[in-house]
Order: C-alpha cells, then sequence, then structure tokens
C-alpha cells in the first residue's frame, strides 16, 4: 500500500488542497484497496448519521464552517458499536422504501438554487434563481442518509455524485464522478466540479470536448459560457449564453437572454469609454481641451501618459496653465505633487524656443518624422536643452539607441514613473540586444518595486507584460502566462483595455505553442469578436486562430481563417507564411499560393527587421514548401537553413527552432520516400552520433505524420510511414508497429532516438526490452575517478505542501562511500553543490507537477532559510557542470515527466543529461515510498557491477514483476 493511501480519509472530507486532492484522484483510479477502503467510509458515515439523527426526523439546519457535521471523524466513534444494528436497519429501509426522493437528494424543493453552474441530471437541472451568498458560512443541507444508501444499493453512482455536488462535498463527488464513462455528460458535470476548484481553464477543455460531440448540449454551452466569462472573455461568453437562449428552455433562456445583454453592454461600454478617451488624449497633445476629470478617475494611466505629451507639444504659458486641473487631479490620485512640479518647470521655459520643438514634437508622435528628420530633431533639442521634450522623444526610437543619456534624464526628474521607464526600456534593449536573461533579472526586480508602490500599477502592468515576452523569448511559456495573466489582472481593474487587447494576443500564442488550442481559440476568438469593424485588427488573431486549428489537424478550418486572414491586406507576416509552408502538403494547398509565398518572403527580407534567427526561419519555411513542391529545391533549401544556424548561438530559440523543424522536414521526406538508410541516418546526424550499425530505434512525429526507422541486432533495417493521424498525438503505446517491435527483439538493448513530443514517454517499447532515450552525442572518455556517492534524503518539504513524511533511506554500504544531505540541509542549493563532483546521485523526495512552478515536473527539497525556496527545477540545472558524469536515480514521484513543445521537450532528466550526467532513472507517474529505495537500489547494484544502465533496468525490472507484481516499474525510464 502506497504513502498516498494515508491521505484517503482527508480526500474523502475534502481536506486536501486542490494539487493534492487532484494528485490524489489519479491515485484512486489505480488503486484497489483506497477504492474498497472507500466504500467502508462512507457506509460507516451513513450509520453514523443514522445513529446521531435518530431522536429526530428532520433535524434543524445549522451553520457551519467547514466540513458538515455528519462528516466529522467524532461521530465515527460511534460507528463500531452500531454497525450490526446499523447495517440491518439500512437493508430494511431499503427493501421498504426502494424509490429515493429526488426533492431530498438534489434539493429540488429548494425556492434557489445554489450553483450558478448547470448540472446535467434531469431531477438536479432544474431551474430556479440563483442565489449569492454574502457570507462564508452557508446554512448547511444535510444528506438524506437513507435515499443516498438505496442509490448506493442501486449502483447510482451518478446521482450520489450529483447530490454529493450540490452541497458543495467536491471529494466524494469527483470520486463517484470517476467512476462513469466518458460521456458528453460526464464531462459537462466534470467541468462544473472544475469550475468550483475555479479551474477554469480545465473546466473549459472538458465542456469543449462536450460540445463537439454534442453541439447544442444546453448544459455544456451554459457552463462554457461562466467558463468563458470567468476567463475575461465576455463577448465569447455571451456568444455561448445566446446558444442556450436559443434552445427556448423554460427559465433557463430567460436568464442567459439577460446574461447576454449584461456582458455585451459591459464590454461595450468599457471600449467605447477606453476608444473615446485615446481620441480626446490624441486630440489634447495636439492643443484640443485636457482630457475629463472622470477620465482620468477611470483611465489614470493613460491620462498620466497623454498630460506629458501634451506638456512637451504646448506652446504657449498658458497652454501649459491649461493643464494644471489635470495634472492636480492625477497627483491628488497619486498623493505626489510630480505632476504640478512638471507644469510649474514647463511654464518657466522660454516658448520662442520652445514652441518651434512643441510643433515638431506633434509631428513625432503622428509617425511623420522618420530617419534622418527625426535624428535632426534630437539635435535641436539637446541644444536647446528642453529635457523634458527630449525624453519623450527618445521613447519614439530604437530602445538600443541613447540608453545612458535616457538613464540620466529619466533619474533627474526624481519622478518614480519616469525611474521605472528607464529599467523598462533598459530591459527592451537588453532583449534586442539577445540577452534575455538580463532583462528577465532587471525587469523583476523593477516587478517587485512597483508591486511595493501601489500608485505605479499602469507601469507595473506595462513591466508584467515585458516579463512575458521575455519568457516566451525564453521558450519558457509557464512563467510567460503566469506574466501576462497577472498582467491582465491589471489591466481589467483599470480599464484598459487596449493592453487588454495586447494580452489576449500575448496569451493566445503562448496557449498556442503549449498546444492547449481550446485556450488558444477562446483568447482568439475574442480579440475579433471586439472589434468587428476593423479587419485590421484581426489579421493577426484570425492567423494565429488558422494556427490553432492546424494544430487540431483541422486543415480545412486552417485554411479558412488563413484565407480570412489574408484579405485583410496587412503586410504578410511570418506566422502566415508558416501556415502556407504548413498546408503545401494537403489537400488545401491552392495554386496561387506558391505566388503568396514568394511575395510574402521577398517583403519580409527586404524590411530589415528581423534578426538572425529570424532569418533561419523564414528559410526553413521556404524549404519546409518547396519540399512538398519541388524535392531537390526544397532539400537543398533545408540543408543550407542547418549549414547557417550551426553558426548562431545556441541561446537563439528562432535558430533552434529553424534547425529542429529543419531536421523534421528532411527526416519525413525521406520516410515517405522509403529512403530508411538516409531516414536514421538523419535521426544520428541531428544528434552528432555516428551512424549506427545496430540496435537502434528513430521515431519522429509531425502533426499528422509519423516515421519510424530501425536497424535490428543483425544490421537490417525497417521502416514504417504514415500521413493518417486524424487528431494530435496523446500517448506513444502502439506508436512503434508490432513489426518493428520484433525485430528488436534480439538486441541486447536499444537505443531510442525520439523526437519532441515522443522523448521521454512512457511505453513506447515494451518492458521486457532493454532500451533507453539517447539524448544526445556520448561523453568524452575520462580517467577513472573515485567513487563519489551523493544521497538526498529525509527532505523536510514545505508544511503548506502538506507532503506526508517518506521512509528514511538507510546505508547499504561503507559510510566513507557516501555524502548524505538530510533534513535540513538538503536544499536546492546545497544539493546542486554537492552533485557537480558526485559519480553516483539519489534522489529520494517528493515530485509534484505544478504547472504554476515550472512546465515540467520538480522535485521537492528542503527550505532555504533566507527565501524558504524549495523547488529544484531544469532552470536550476541550466548551466551546471556535473563534473564526475553520475549515474542520476531521481527517485521521485513524477520526476520523468516532461513538457513536450514542438521543437524540444523540457523535464529534469534532460536538464541532467545536459548538465553532465551520463545516464538518469526516473519515472513518469506516481512511485511507492516502500518500494522505491528497494528497487532503484538494486538497479543501481547491477550497474555499479559494470552492466549497461538499460539492461541493468529491463533484468531488475523484469525481476520485481515476477516477484512483487508492482506495475509502477514499467513506467521507470532510462535517459542516456
Amino acid at each position: 500500500m502506497s504513502e498516498l493511501c494515508e491521505r484517503l480519509e482527508r480526500f474523502v472530507d475534502g481536506e486536501l488542497m486542490p494539487v493534492d486532492a487532484e494528485n490524489f484522484r489519479h491515485h484512486l483510479t489505480r488503486c484497489g484497496p483506497c477504492e474498497t477502503r472507500m466504500k467502508e467510509l462512507l457506509a460507516m458515515e451513513l450509520l453514523a448519521d443514522d445513529a446521531v439523527n435518530a431522536a429526530s426526523d428532520e433535524p434543524a439546519p445549522s451553520i457551519v464552517h467547514g466540513p458538515p457535521a455528519w462528516r466529522r471523524k467524532a461521530w465515527l466513534m460511534v460507528v463500531p458499536l452500531a454497525l450490526a444494528a446499523g447495517l440491518a436497519t439500512l437493508v430494511l429501509v431499503s427493501r421498504s422504501d426502494p424509490r429515493p426522493d429526488a426533492h431530498t437528494l438534489w434539493l429540488a424543493q429548494a425556492p434557489t438554487r445554489t450553483l450558478e453552474a448547470r448540472v446535467t441530471l434531469p431531477g438536479a437541472d432544474l431551474h430556479k434563481p440563483y442565489e449569492v451568498m454574502r457570507s462564508q458560512g452557508t446554512t448547511a443541507q444535510p444528506l438524506p442518509m437513507r435515499e443516498m444508501a438505496l442509490l448506493e444499493k442501486a449502483g447510482d453512482d451518478r446521482g450520489l455524485a450529483m447530490a454529493f455536488l450540490l452541497r458543495g462535498d467536491l471529494g466524494q463527488a469527483s470520486a463517484y464522478l470517476g467512476r462513469l464513462r466518458e460521456s458528453p455528460d460526464v464531462d459537462t458535470d466534470q467541468a462544473v466540479l472544475a469550475m468550483q476548484r475555479q479551474d477554469w481553464q480545465t473546466a473549459l477543455t472538458l465542456l469543449e470536448r462536450a460540445l463537439k460531440e454534442r453541439p447544442q448540449h444546453p448544459q455544456a454551452l451554459w457552463n462554457r459560457g461562466l467558463a468563458l466569462r470567468a476567463l475575461g472573455l465576455p463577448l465569447q461568453a455571451a456568444e455561448s449564453f445566446e446558444q442556450v437562449a436559443a434552445l427556448k428552455e423554460p427559465g433557463w433562456s430567460e436568464e442567459a437572454a439577460q446574461k447576454v445583454r449584461e456582458l455585451r453592454s459591459a464590454a461595450e461600454a468599457e471600449r467605447k469609454d477606453w476608444k473615446g478617451a485615446r481620441q480626446d488624449c490624441q486630440r489634447m497633445v495636439e492643443g484640443g481641451a485636457p482630457l475629463s476629470v472622470a477620465q482620468a478617475d477611470a483611465l489614470p494611466g493613460m491620462a498620466r501618459v497623454c498630460l506629458y505629451n501634451a506638456l512637451r507639444t504646448a506652446a504657449t504659458p498658458e497652454r501649459v496653465e491649461a493643464l494644471r486641473p489635470l495634472a492636480a487631479k492625477l497627483d491628488e490620485k497619486q498623493g505626489s505633487s510630480h505632476l504640478e512640479d512638471a507644469v510649474r518647470r514647463t511654464a518657466r521655459q522660454d516658448f520662442s524656443l520652445r514652441a518651434p520643438l512643441a510643433r515638431d514634437y506633434v509631428r513625432l508622435s503622428r509617425g511623420e518624422l522618420k530617419g534622418a528628420a527625426q535624428a535632426s530633431f534630437l539635435d535641436k533639442v539637446r541644444k536647446a536643452r528642453q529635457e523634458d521634450i527630449l525624453l519623450g522623444a527618445m521613447t519614439y526610437v530604437d530602445a538600443r539607441e541613447h540608453l545612458d543619456e535616457y538613464r540620466t534624464l529619466a533619474l533627474a526628474t526624481r519622478d518614480p514613473w519616469f525611474a521605472l521607464l528607464a529599467e523598462e526600456r533598459q530591459a527592451k534593449a537588453e532583449a534586442l540586444r539577445d540577452e534575455p536573461y538580463h532583462a528577465l533579472e532587471r525587469l523583476e526586480a523593477a516587478v517587485q518595486s512597483c508591486r511595493a508602490d501601489a500608485k505605479q500599477g499602469y507601469r507595473c502592468m506595462l513591466m508584467q507584460r515585458e516579463l512575458g515576452l521575455v519568457s516566451v523569448r525564453l521558450n519558457r511559456p509557464v512563467e510567460a502566462t503566469a506574466h501576462f495573466l497577472r498582467a491582465m489582472e491589471l489591466a481589467r481593474s483599470s480599464q484598459e483595455w487596449g493592453t487588454q487587447r495586447n494580452l489576449l494576443q500575448d496569451l493566445g500564442q503562448v496557449a498556442r505553442a503549449r498546444n492547449d488550442l481550446v485556450l488558444a481559440r477562446a483568447y482568439m476568438e475574442e480579440l475579433v469578436s471586439q472589434t468587428p469593424e476593423s479587419c485590421a485588427d484581426w489579421e493577426l488573431a484570425l492567423t494565429n486562430l488558422a494556427i490553432a486549428h492546424h494544430r487540431a489537424l483541422d486543415f480545412a478550418g486552417a485554411r479558412q481563417h488563413l484565407d480570412r486572414a489574408s484579405s485583410c491586406g496587412q503586410k504578410p507576416s511570418m506566422a502566415r507564411i508558416s501556415l502556407l509552408a504548413e498546408l503545401a502538403r494537403t489537400t488545401q494547398h491552392q495554386p496561387g499560393d506558391t505566388q503568396q509565398l514568394v511575395e510574402a518572403l521577398t517583403s519580409l527580407r527586404a524590411s530589415g527587421s528581423l534578426d538572425a534567427g529570424d532569418q533561419a526561419m523564414l528559410s526553413h519555411f521556404e524549404g519546409r514548401y518547396f519540399i512538398e513542391q519541388d524535392r531537390p529545391r526544397g532539400q537543398q533549401l533545408l540543408r543550407q537553413v542547418l549549414t547557417e544556424t550551426a553558426k548562431l548561438q545556441a541561446s537563439d530559440v528562432g535558430a533552434r527552432k529553424a534547425r529542429v523543424y529543419s531536421y523534421t522536414s528532411l527526416l519525413l521526406d525521406a520516410g515517405r520516400h522509403e529512403e530508411l538508410e538516409q531516414g536514421l541516418a538523419l535521426f544520428a546526424e541531428e544528434r552528432a552520433l555516428p551512424a549506427p550499425e545496430r540496435c537502434v530505434l528513430g521515431v519522429t512525429v509531425d502533426d499528422e505524420r509519423t516515421f519510424v526507422v530501425a536497424r535490428d541486432a543483425e544490421g537490417r533495417l525497417t521502416g514504417h510511414y504514415d500521413a493518417g493521424r486524424k487528431s494530435p498525438l496523446e500517448g506513444v503505446e502502439g506508436l512503434v508497429p508490432s513489426k518493428i517491435v520484433e525485430a528488436l527483439r534480439a538486441c541486447p538493448s536499444v537505443h531510442v532516438l525520439a523526437r519532441p513530443p515522443v522523448q521521454g514517454r512512457a511505453g513506447l517499447l515494451p518492458p521486457e526490452l532493454a532500451w533507453s532515450y539517447r539524448v544526445g552525442p556520448p561523453s568524452v572518455p575520462r580517467a577513472p575517478k573515485q567513487e563519489r556517492r551523493l544521497v538526498v534524503t529525509d527532505v523536510l518539504a514545505p508544511a503548506s505542501l502538506r507532503l506526508p513524511a517518506l521512509r528514511a533511506w538507510s546505508t547499504t554500504g561503507p559510510d566513507e562511500a557516501f555524502t548524505v544531505l538530510r533534513g535540513a540541509a538538503a536544499t536546492p542549493v546545497r544539493v546542486l553543490e554537492a552533485m557537480r563532483d558526485a559519480t553516483e546521485v539519489q534522489v529520494h523526495a517528493h515530485g509534484i507537477i505544478d504547472p504554476g512552478v515550472a512546465d515540467a515536473s520538480v522535485l521537492v527539497l528542503s527550505p532555504t532559510s533566507d527565501t524558504g525556496r524549495f523547488a529544484l527545477t531544469t532552470r536550476d540545472l541550466r548551466g551546471q557542470r556535473l563534473r564526475g558524469r553520475p549515474v542520476v536515480v531521481l527517485a521521485a514521484c513524477y520526476a520523468a515527466h516532461t513538457s513536450a513543445y514542438i521543437h524540444e521537450n523540457l523535464g529534469l532528466p534532460l536538464a541532467f543529461i545536459e548538465s553532465g550526467a551520463r545516464a538518469v532513472l526516473a519515472a513518469t507517474q506516481e512511485i511507492p515510498d516502500a518500494e522505491a529505495s528497494a528497487f532503484f537500489e538494486l538497479v543501481l547494484a547491477r550497474i555499479r557491477s559494470g552492466a549497461p544502465a538499460a539492461e541493468a533496468l529491463r533484468d531488475e525490472r523484469q525481476d520485481w514483476l515476477r516477484r512483487h507484481g508492482s506495475t509502477w516499474v514499467r513506467q521507470v525510464l532510462l535517459f542516456e
């Protein structure tokens, strides 16, 4: 029995944290003892209720905080004494009253409903007014135990789930729903559970799946509207509620129509107010009336930007004085005098000198001064010593120019607004100079400072977005999403509609990159809905929608949105070019695509705005397109990309993508033409490996296409190519055809050259084969080193994670052979230091998957005393050098879990290999604490005795399965 089993009662009582509860639900589906014990707990709780309430047929409701009284552990103490009599009573009740009362089970008699969401059980989906509770406590709705017993006896898991769900017992509701077969109704009810936990993204994914099978599912449409509204997508929510209204359900349709009116009215008002203020702002800058007090109240950030610019364009002292009331109002909101001080300084200037510069500044703000004219204007402003105009004018030029001068001028104002602007501008310059890590550190520090000063919300919002953009550049989509969402919170709270639009675009692109197609479409469609009158505003959103449809293998949908984007008449983008290249191999390819592609490539290359990585990507798209139309030309172009990217820095994400994608195109081209020798050579070439002579397997998947090639123990080649996948890849079991598996059975061990997104997944080959993921070239042989074994154990996980203590590791050899980091000493910093010279590393700790922390799983170590940092992540391993070339055992749940992106995988095993480890053993799922140490120690003993790691893992796994039958060892992977 796993340590996780000890959490059962807390899970049933709904006491686990959301992340822990989700992990336990996965455990429950695979643990027979827990399922049996849960049934016993339910029976005891039913009996306890009967015993407690026997004296009263109608117990009075009570106000409770926390779990309902019938579930409290104190009542369970009486259960053993009443067990025999109670069971007999339940049986008699069941026989005398075989039909449960739906009114009491599903609160049908209540005058209002407590859930805004809808469930699918007919007796529980009656329309009533929704009651919003303003207090933390709510009136308890007691469970009718006799009715619940009848449902339990009848095996009505759905009815039981609804009874628990309507009373807020999410743990029990989840357990019963988890027993039901997948269907649109079950997906919809599971979505309600997710919504109650405020997991809106999961809810939306479940609802979209339900609606794909039943497009007019009323409860799914309703709940989809609620989820979209919670995600801040009001117009998409309104569309969903509009579909409910059209179904003409009594009560529900009227409420849905009211929600449509409210959502659209609020969204239109916000858009109108922001666009109106923006127009008034430009008029003020050009000499028109100042913004009103109401506009300054509603949009203080925009008003401040406009006021600074209006002061720069003021051509007379009188005009400057006319701006004083607005300055005073904004200063009042900030509790400072910076703006009135700026008004006073400007009013004292020599306007015979300043007025011509002010007029030119207006032209600059309209984009009318470019190139030499712009540079000439800056020189005139410097000579005139009009520092405030110069400070504003520099924001219209490349961020990399005049950095020191800008910072000096900004800090001289003594205005925190400009101090933050200087940091933001410096970070932009660092990102443009391909120094993203410097930009990240600078922005993180700046955001910390502006968070401490609530008055700088506007600047903090924009820097949060910049943090997100830098994180995207570093291929950290989880962190990017977190920054964008924080910026979105600030934008919504300050009604910054324009920034919200930018962030919708950002979030949609990141969701698309993470293959979260449901969320990507939701963000992009909201963006399109916001400006129905402006095709120009749709172009980027429509292109991203097209890419999302392509990722879902909906090529017709991709073509439709691509054509809509192209019709908007905007300049071609790299994203549109990439889609033309992707559709070139499908039935959606059109005769005019070649001309469109060539013209777009010429336009972008002539723009002069692309860095080396972007240029490489353009060349890749060209090769990817032509390899389908003119094979020799396409191959030549792709080979040229590989040559060019080899000269670029490894930190250049664009170059990395271009290289990986070009190999993808060449590999699948070889597979399609049955060129197995060439295909296998490409797999090896990509990893800088010598051409493998035997016992190797290459696997690549790209959208609808799969190419598998192998060389068996005799050196014979066999392969398989398929282009018929209808939905995105989910699992890898069965991906390798049986004929290829059989061809490899005679191999002592198999090196698997798998590419993203296959690499790092369990089940690619059967467990009786010895195999490993080969993720890099062999290390340079070095002189044997003295053994230095590091063991990390007895970790003190943060109490907030509520993780049970693990069994202590015990020494199996001489004490001097080991360095042991225990307890408070097992911090991330100490562990990283100790690993550098170790020849063997064992980490006995908890592993968790927390998307809020990292893309891949993380190891839970002891927190540091100063910062509280406890997680060891892939980011921590970047740049580390493990000089002892250790064999690493990650004896932690989910340690091998990876996040797959199109061009690379992220995971702890890969990070350890990149840092110098020669082999890593880790599991993709949960591992039992009682068995983990013993199993991994036996594998290590085989490796120490000289057995190849893959054979050691295979042999011990097979022995373990025979002796213990514990199937968890099947998903332990080896990376070399």
